[in-house]
């Protein structure tokens, strides 16, 4: 048996035109790879798209591919994502579903799992939802007596303690993962990963770097393409990176330089090298010795990389010379709290900040249109900042 595993695509999520063009074409090229691979079935462990309800043109293109996959033969089977899940439990993936295009393999009722057969191999899922509440799901549910012969699959969407970026993640321990099943195809972190054992628990990582960061630290996606053989059921993977354009990234650092010189310091890099048609990257870093942020001349900076498929820049980490705020918080209360960290801002911006800070500070009335609710919003911030 062979199959593909494919997770967190996020089809949509992209604002950038070319890199959300991108974004698609590395689906398509998955599915692409998946039919002349001949595998016997795909399987998306979650984030198939980037939100519960995706825009017309990212639900047209993916139905279009899995309408591909069904005129081959290649049946496709998916578990809803933390992104495309809703409260509701409907989301775009029951439309496919509707449609004949895929097979949603989560079909749990309450706390008791529903199996999914067909031909040689078992399969089920477990969804994931918003703030990771599928995790006490996971730990308590309950597994049906399963056919010993056939190759059994589950697919997850959470976070694994093993393979957690960070280190304010609640993850789930494998051993606390439902037991009885050979391949767990997983979901959710976009960091490929596999645990081999008596069985073996994968993440493929994302299909498609999904932010700067991402591409920075990845450079592309990809997926598995799993091999079953034997009687034994041994499993090997075969890594299917999916790369569509080659990447630049230029790193300054801002530390002891004005916002001209370092204009200029990058305009003179990007001139130097070549970065037609790739990605380019732009990431600064540090604290200008004077001026601004925003005297930083981009425009001239995109100007000069022109020729790149498209210009990405991180300046989450640059900074303009200014006030710095030390204060030691001994409160627990957001209110006193927001007075002790601006006792040191200068007089003339301290009758501001905190009658803004009230003003921001207004939630959605149960009813209220959004076009009521931001007019509301928007006169509140101009009573205090007089416009």
């Amino acid at each position: 048996m062979k199959f593909a595993h494919l997770a967190d695509c996020h089809l949509g999520s992209w604002k950038d035109p070319k890199m959300h063009e991108l974004n698609l074409k590395a689906f398509e090229k998955s599915i692409e790879i998946c039919i002349k691979s001949k595998v016997d079935f795909v399987l998306i462990a979650g984030d198939l798209f980037d939100a519960a309800l995706p825009p017309i043109d990212i639900l047209k293109s993916a139905a279009s591919k899995l309408r591909e996959l069904k005129e081959a033969r290649i049946p496709c089977f998916v578990v809803a994502g933390s992104h495309d899940y809703s409260v509701s439990g409907k989301t775009f993936l029951d439309v496919l579903e509707k449609a004949g295009l895929c097979e949603n393999v989560d079909k749990t009722w309450e706390e008791e799992m529903i199996l999914t057969e067909s031909g040689n191999f078992v399969i089920a899922g477990i969804s994931g939802k918003k703030a990771e509440l599928e995790k006490e799901l996971i730990k308590k549910i309950k597994i049906p007596p399963m056919n010993k012969d056939k190759f059994k699959i589950l697919a997850l969407h959470t976070t694994l303690e093993e393979n957690k970026t960070s280190e304010f993640m609640r993850g789930i321990k494998s051993e606390d993962l439902p037991k009885g099943f050979d391949y767990y195809a997983l979901g959710h972190i976009h960091k490929p990963f596999k645990k081999e054992g008596k069985e073996m628990i994968v993440y493929p990582g994302p299909l498609f770097p999904n932010n700067f960061s991402e591409l920075e630290e990845l450079g592309n996606g990809g997926f598995f393409i799993v091999n079953v053989e034997g009687k034994d059921n041994k499993i090997s993977l075969e890594r299917e990176d999916i790369k569509l354009k080659e990447i630049r990234l230029m790193e300054f650092s801002a530390e002891g330089k004005t916002p001209f010189i370092l204009t200029s310091e990058i305009i003179g890099k990007i001139k130097k090298e070549d970065i037609s048609e790739k990605i380019f990257m732009l990431k600064i870093e540090g604290t200008l010795s004077s001026g601004k942020t925003s005297e930083i001349d981009f425009n001239s900076i995109k100007d000069a990389a022109k020729d790149a498929f498209v210009f990405l820049k991180n300046t989450s980490q640059l900074e303009s010379p200014g006030i710095k705020i030390n204060a030691e918080i001994k409160s627990e209360n957001i209110d006193e709290i927001e007075v002790e960290a601006f006792k040191n801002i200068k007089e003339d911006f301290k009758s501001l900040v905190l009658p803004l800070f009230k003003a921001l500070d207004i939630e959605k009335i149960e009813g209220e249109s959004s076009l009521t609710f931001e007019k509301r919003f928007f006169e509140n911030i101009k009573k205090v900042i007089e416009i």
